[in-house]
């Protein structure tokens, strides 16, 4: 009885240690075998639950709306402007000249202009001059215009023709043109007028040759030089300046 009980002890320990070595045994031989006998349609939910992963992961991402790249402006922050905008671009201030620069500039000119007219006035007055003394002798001639033989006017307009000077053929006419001159103000090359009919019409003239002096075509002595005396005075009417 003793010895059956010793067996049956050993059995009891034997049996599940020789079922484990047996086991581990097999597997380690032919697991393929096993792996066989795993239900096919597991083998391929495994299979297709690893080849779905990616599209799980996707399906798997938050379904929320994207967030905008672009970011709203905190209010209590201040706004930096972008590197990227282009620093505007600086006009050129054109520097004003002072106006009284231009204004001596002006003068400048005015003043030139004023002392080269002065100085040619003279210059071709005495050339007007010049030429109406080289007919001193010559007679009178009622309408003459020519060396021939002048009266007053026709005397006057042929000497300043001269000198490329167009005046109107008849001395009322003449007296029209020009400036006025004041007997004070006389300078050389003035024409003066006379009314010796002393109604106040220009009926005679000459020209102004300074120290008190005219030249004229007079009707009893021909091209002569007249003092501006009292009597010529007294038949006075005024004088032009046309050069």
């Amino acid at each position: 009885m003793k010895t059956l009980k010793n067996n049956k002890w050993w059995s009891l320990i034997l049996v599940p240690i020789f079922s484990t070595s047996l086991f581990v045994t097999i597997l380690t031989a032919a697991p393929l075998t096993i792996t066989e006998k795993m239900d096919t349609e597991e083998i391929q939910t495994i299979a297709v639950s690893t080849t779905e992963v990616p599209k799980n992961a996707a399906e798997q991402q938050p379904t929320s709306e994207p967030q905008s790249t672009v970011n709203t402006p905190n209010p209590n922050t201040p706004t930096s402007i972008s590197s990227s905008t282009p620093a505007p671009t600086s006009t050129p201030v054109k520097t004003a000249q002072p106006q009284t620069s231009r204004s001596t500039s002006t003068s400048s000119t005015t003043s030139k202009t004023t002392a080269a007219k002065a100085t040619t006035q003279p210059t071709k007055a005495s050339a007007i001059i010049s030429t109406g003394k080289q007919y001193l002798g010559v007679k009178y001639v009622y309408g003459g215009t020519t060396p021939a033989g002048f009266d007053c006017s026709g005397f006057v307009q042929y000497v300043f023709a001269k000198h490329g000077i167009t005046l109107p053929r008849v001395s009322r006419d003449q007296y029209k043109i020009g400036t006025s001159v004041s007997y004070s103000n006389l300078q050389p090359g003035d024409l003066v007028f006379f009314s010796l009919a002393k109604n106040g019409v220009v009926d005679h003239e000459g020209v102004y040759i300074g120290n008190g002096q005219f030249i004229n075509a007079a009707s009893s002595k021909g091209v002569t030089i007249y003092t501006l005396g009292t009597y010529w005075q007294s038949v006075y009417v005024g004088a032009k300046r046309v050069l």
